[in-house]
């Protein structure tokens, strides 16, 4: 179905306002994510080009030579290939059926590992932990490791055991949530994704990031995706 008609049009209006450089906070754009999400305090938000750069930075961040970056064995590709990038050492866990085995992540985790990312729901494998599995493998992470939980197809999820991770993020510092509107709102093309972190993590996220690193068209279409919840409902059905 592609992208909502509402973000198209928004995107083709900014046409005529090429010449101007995006709001390099894009306040308006969190606060409808903010709004869209409970997530509460727009603050709390870092939007970025897509998922992968977020990823991108969250390495940058928080992880180096020497260090070790954890993952579950077919999870995205851009975790090791990201790790790599900053000489950090990728580290997989075997899953079971497909599936993260959380205990195998556990497992892996040693005094070295900065960052553990976790594609739930995961592609391709279409797999996805619950809420309970999820909180167990943060119980069993030390303070000093970040849980990122990359969420990109959690609007096709409709399990009442399932959950993005907001609440996670919302209750300890050290978990992250990313979405994107490259799946169910139809927008690769434009690169928009986000982040749901700490303000600690936020703070640290808008200090690498660069000052205009979303585009004002894909902000624009951002906001009309959001409110086009009618759309939203025709594509989760129509994939379902």
């Amino acid at each position: 179905l592609g992208a909502s008609p509402k973000a198209v049009t928004a995107y083709k209006k900014l046409s005529r306002d090429l010449f101007r450089y995006p709001d390099g906070s894009a306040l308006a754009l969190r606060q409808a994510i903010a709004k869209t999400w409970k997530i509460g305090n727009p603050d709390n938000i870092v939007c970025g080009a897509g998922s992968d750069e977020l990823i991108n930075l969250l390495l940058k961040a928080y992880a180096g030579a020497g260090d070790e970056v954890l993952y579950s064995r077919y999870g995205f590709l851009m975790y090791p290939i990201g790790a790599k990038a900053v000489g950090a050492t990728p580290v997989y866990a075997e899953e079971k059926n497909l599936r993260t085995d959380v205990r195998a992540m556990a497992a892996k985790v040693t005094k070295k590992t900065k960052i553990v990312f976790l594609a739930n729901p995961n592609n391709p494998t279409g797999s996805y932990l619950t809420k309970k599995e999820v909180a167990w493998l943060h119980r069993h992470l030390p303070p000093h490791v970040l849980l990122v939980i990359d969420a990109a197809y959690a609007e096709f999820v409709d399990k009442k055991d399932y959950s993005a991770g907001d609440e996670l993020v919302k209750k300890y510092g050290n978990v992250v949530v990313l979405r994107t509107f490259s799946k169910i709102y139809g927008m690769a093309a434009v690169r928009l994704g986000f982040a749901h972190c700490s303000p600690e993590v936020a703070a640290v996220l808008n200090r690498v990031r660069g000052p205009f690193n979303v585009s004002a068209p894909a902000q624009h279409a951002g906001i009309a995706a959001l409110a086009d919840t009618a759309f939203l409902k025709k594509s989760r059905a129509h994939n379902a």
